[in-house]
């Protein structure tokens, strides 16, 4: 099966219903099926037969109805799509271009593209995409019918990799993770399961299709016949209108947007959203705190957070309206197993802290680069190197990263598990917790915040409140303010970039005494 067979689908059997609307633009689901096959045979005849399976394009592109096109397109033609973040430096973006070059880069006009291979270049939107799109092909595709039918698609083993997401990159070097077209059909089955999203449902997904989130939030409205609604950036005023305005139902997001939602309704009192019936938060531990506000705007909707990654897929999910600990990331979903495990591999006891592993049918294949090797194992495990513990209803609790870990005075210190501690705190709006190095201490714990509604503490305040929930010897030894926190393309706070930010001194971070 292809991952664009239930788009194509519902484009036959109702193909003018609205499938995509982005401010004045809209697609119905006829005119996108027939812009993605004219997409993918101008793909299908450019790239010889030989080299289907080994050609990649790439999209570097804000959100526009174009994207979507495109990478339907290619799901059609079987040409995987590498998506590309808008974000990233020139000297990221080089090093991508030069290390997987594609056959193909969509662009935005005046994009750092001069790495690309020659002639691969074309600018979106612009006449140079629509004469390539429209022109004459010998295509092995069919001409698109008028008549509202689903076109011939060539066979595609779902085997076949279709999409190649980037990680964000906070770490380091963005790695390039290849997705088949099963791993995402076996994750449209847990969502149906799961949340229940079908063709009556409007989907507003405010953040860019450059992260996975609300790219995958998009293809799978397309795929139950649902409608999506885009945004060309996220703004909290603008997605209290697009609320207002359309009959959405479900809300994608990450706990940085809802954050900013709830600011704005601070100041603009009176917006309640009854018609949401669900909000579906990824990317960071949601506050257990922040979360149980959503009832003042969204009353009937179950506020949803599930845990996963790029290379994962979804692992858990923890339903607002089914209790489980809040503090939890929830319950593994159908299918998934995950193995909690110490360092040299055996499974640890029911609560204890160890790597978390798992194994399901919708993790990715493997890295795209010869640098990033790995991928799941001969088993089928795989890990990001998140930490955790099952408690004994199953439910699983993720304390930080192995990778970031720091040693602060010979005790090992997750930033996560810090930064959920104070996260708890009315006054703190974000945090992020970095180590900063020190003579005494190795790794001298640092947090950095965000604070809320002009409020403000001293370190000594949030050391003694953070301390009901952490050890003393993890809470924060030096504190500083800033006015914004800067952020990741996927919506997490960039801790790489505030720690740089502390030890340059810079004129925006301010000492908390």
């Amino acid at each position: 099966m292809n991952v664009v067979d239930g788009f194509l689908a519902h484009a036959r059997v109702s193909p003018d219903r609205e499938a995509l609307v982005l401010g004045r633009e809209r697609r119905t689901f006829g005119q996108l099926r027939d812009r993605a096959v004219a997409v993918a045979g101008a793909l299908r005849s450019e790239l010889r037969p030989e080299h289907h399976e080994t050609a990649r394009i790439a999209l570097l592109l804000g959100n526009r109805p174009e994207f979507l096109e495109i990478f339907c397109g290619g799901a059609v033609a079987g040409v995987p799509v590498m998506v590309f973040d808008p974000a990233w430096s020139a000297t990221e973006l080089s090093a991508i271009l030069r290390d997987t070059p594609p056959a193909r880069l969509f662009c935005t006009p005046g994009s750092p593209v001069g790495d690309a291979p020659p002639g691969a270049v074309v600018e979106v939107p612009g006449p140079d995409f629509a004469r390539w799109r429209d022109l004459p092909r010998t295509a092995s595709l069919p001409e698109v019918p008028e008549v509202p039918e689903v076109p011939e698609v060539p066979e595609v083993p779902d085997s076949a990799p279709f999409y190649v997401a980037f990680t964000s990159g906070s770490t380091g070097r963005p790695k390039g993770a290849v997705r088949s077209h099963r791993s995402w059909l076996r994750t449209f089955d847990r969502s149906r399961a799961e949340f229940g999203i079908d063709d009556t449902d409007h989907v507003l997904l405010p953040g860019s299709l450059g992260h996975s989130h609300f790219l995958y939030g998009a293809l799978h409205a397309l795929h139950v016949g649902a409608t999506a609604h885009l945004m060309p950036k996220f703004d909290a005023a603008a997605v209290f209108d697009q609320l207002d305005r359309h009959p959405i139902t479900r809300l994608y997001l990450v706990p940085t947007m809802f954050e900013a939602l709830l600011e704005h309704a601070s100041h603009h009192p009176g917006h309640v959203f009854p018609g949401v019936r669900s909000l579906l938060s990824v990317g960071a531990k949601w506050s257990p705190a922040r979360r149980a506000q959503a009832v003042t705007l969204f009353p009937g909707a179950d506020a949803v957070e599930f845990y996963g990654a790029t290379e994962l897929s979804f692992v858990s999910v923890l339903h607002g309206d089914r209790g489980g600990p809040l503090d939890s990331v929830g319950r593994p979903v159908d299918g998934v197993e995950v193995s909690v495990r110490s360092p040299d591999g055996g499974e640890v006891a029911v609560g204890e802290v160890g790597q978390v592993h798992v194994r399901s049918d919708m993790l990715f294949s493997g890295y795209l680069s010869e640098q990033d090797s790995g991928g799941p194992d001969a088993d089928g495990w795989f890990t990001v190197a998140d930490v955790g513990r099952l408690d004994e209803q199953g439910y699983l609790h993720l304390v930080g990263r192995a990778r970031g870990m720091l040693i602060s005075g010979g005790v090992n210190v997750y930033p996560e598990e810090v930064e959920a501690a104070l996260a708890r705190l009315d006054e703190v709006a974000e945090v992020a917790v970095v180590g900063l190095p020190d003579e005494r201490w190795g790794d001298l714990v640092c947090a950095a915040v965000r604070w809320r509604d002009g409020a403000r503490l001293t370190l000594a305040d949030v050391r003694d409140r953070a301390s009901a929930h952490l050890s003393r010897q993890k809470c924060p030894r030096r504190l500083v303010e800033l006015t914004a926190m800067p952020h990741t393309a996927s919506g997490k706070v960039d801790r790489r970039r505030v720690r740089e930010l502390v030890r340059a001194n810079a004129p925006d971070v301010r000492e908390v005494r």
